[in-house]
């Protein structure tokens, strides 16, 4: 993919299904125990004020000398909503989450990070994380038109295979891709394709999916996660910016360019 001059742009309306800012850290202890973070709750009850238990089971390889098997272990976690149940926050004794299910604005999101974050380390001994993410997943929905021709709305490299590759004959399922490379010193993840939201029928309906991960295994100071989350959302601006083409973006309708 040819180098491209990085463009801010800012749409009058996305396709953005989720966006999920996550940090992992060593274990916090007072999180084991099977009741909720009281305090926690209490402090971002105003914005989040619905909360529910989720619980789930983690299944672990081991391996002693020449005999492997499975440890599962037990986990809760606890889930904070708004009213509106558009966003929410997970949080259990290894990371918390913060997901928005109607994004609008990066700054929305980067004050409830900062409330959620800042409360956490308030609270708790975190000094320092084993990993930070944030991930912008697009799920592009056009009403009409050849499912399998991108062509106009997507960079041609990211459909060309079930463009060029795959016979008219052949009832396509499914065609999704994936990339994971290094990007200004972080890790980039990035799926893409026709996810078929009817599979396992043929594709029908025109839909494509444009998913960002990216992120740092690094251990770092957990104060430093704002920087980061800024950092990550304009490298996963740009790598979109590349990724479609001006036909998408007139759907989208542009109301800056910079």
């Amino acid at each position: 993919m040819a180098e491209q001059k990085s463009v801010k742009r800012v749409y009058r309306s996305h396709f953005l299904t989720n966006v999920i800012f996550r940090v992992d850290f060593p274990k916090i202890l007072e999180l084991t125990e099977q009741k909720p973070p009281s305090k926690f709750q209490e402090k971002i009850s105003d914005k989040y004020p619905i909360v529910k238990e989720v619980k789930g089971e983690i299944q672990k390889y081991q391996f002693k000398k020449a005999l492997d098997y499975i440890e599962t272990e037990k986990k809760i976690s606890w889930e904070f909503s708004n009213k509106e149940k558009t966003k929410r926050v997970f949080i259990n004794s290894d990371f918390v989450s913060v997901e928005y299910l109607k994004y609008e604005h990066f700054d929305d999101l980067f004050q409830d990070v900062k409330l959620i974050f800042e409360t956490l380390v308030d609270l708790y001994p975190i000094k320092i994380t084993n990993r930070v993410g944030l991930r912008y997943i697009n799920q592009i929905k056009i009403e009409s038109g050849d499912p399998i021709d991108w062509n106009g709305l997507i960079h041609p490299s990211l459909f060309s295979v079930q463009r060029e590759f795959i016979s008219k004959e052949n009832d396509l399922l499914r065609s999704m891709h994936y990339l994971e490379l290094k990007e200004k010193g972080y890790n980039l993840k990035f799926q893409f394709g026709l996810f078929n939201s009817e599979y396992p029928n043929p594709i029908s309906r025109k839909e494509f999916v444009l998913d960002y991960d990216c992120s740092t295994n690094e251990e770092i100071d957990i104060l430093k996660i704002f920087g980061k989350a800024k950092e990550f959302n304009k490298i996963i601006h740009e790598w979109f910016e590349k990724s479609i083409q001006d036909g998408l973006r007139d759907i989208m309708g542009v109301v800056n360019n910079e």
